[in-house]
């Protein structure tokens, strides 16, 4: 858990559809979801990440 915590600024109109997306999904707040949302992002492998993974499955036989 971090010291010091952050802030980030989101425009009202952005803030808004957040919380109206939140309320509609379940989350327990707009942070969460933003937490949510910035996590998926930074496990999307780079394309020099995705090049490595399909070559070894390409070796295991999984890909063409």
């Amino acid at each position: 858990m971090a010291l010091f915590k952050r802030k980030v600024v989101l425009e009202d109109e952005l803030w808004q559809r957040a919380q109206a997306h939140v309320e509609k999904v379940g989350y327990s707040s707009v942070e969460e979801f933003v937490i949510h949302c910035i996590e998926k992002e930074l496990n999307v492998p780079s394309a020099a990440d995705q090049e490595r993974i399909d070559e070894r499955l390409k070796g295991l036989g999984y890909l063409e």
